[in-house]
């Protein structure tokens, strides 16, 4: 069965379906560029930015900088919250390209009024890193940080709030 028809049939919740799946692609040569091109379809986004997430969790694979700039292109398209979690826990795993940084903000700014909890505490980590990565990103970064930490109910959002400021910015001059 086809990389696409397997995602396309996955439930959206079994762990065990979609680790199977992987099991059955990973190997392929261009597993990681079908799984962009997938993930730019609404009905597979979230199998494949899980998988996308699998592989690099696992450093099973590493997105080149072309791969990394589609990733990036992707986001502003991603309609399902779980695709758009998928995609802010990917964060960590790639270098965020000076290029795309305006995408990244707007994306990540957009996720932090998600109604899911777990996306906006993913968005704030996702800015954070931005803002390490970027220099000209930390004092507004700072700013949405604090002011967050203010106005934020939920713990697990907090919790990420917390922590990004606590780290600060390494190398910042304030």
């Amino acid at each position: 069965m086809s990389l696409e028809t397997e995602i396309r049939e996955w439930d959206q919740k079994s762990v065990a379906a979609i680790t199977e799946i992987h099991a059955d692609h990973a190997a392929d040569p261009d597993f990681i560029d079908r799984l962009l091109s997938l993930a730019d379809e609404t009905e597979l986004g979230t199998g494949a930015t899980w998988l996308i997430k699998h592989q690099l969790e696992n450093r099973l694979a590493q997105l080149d900088q072309a791969q990394t700039l589609i990733l990036i292109g992707l986001l502003p398209r991603l309609s399902g919250w779980e695709a758009r979690l998928h995609c802010l826990q990917i964060f960590p795993f790639i270098t965020l390209p000076r290029e795309g940084g305006d995408l990244i903000l707007h994306f990540v700014l957009d996720c932090s009024r998600d109604d899911n909890k777990f996306v906006r505490a993913w968005a704030y980590s996702g800015l954070h890193q931005l803002a390490l990565a970027h220099p000209e990103y930390r004092e507004q970064a700072r700013v949405i940080l604090e002011t967050a930490q203010e106005s934020e109910r939920a713990a697990s959002v907090k919790v990420r709030l917390r922590r990004a400021l606590k780290k600060g910015f390494p190398g910042a001059d304030a």
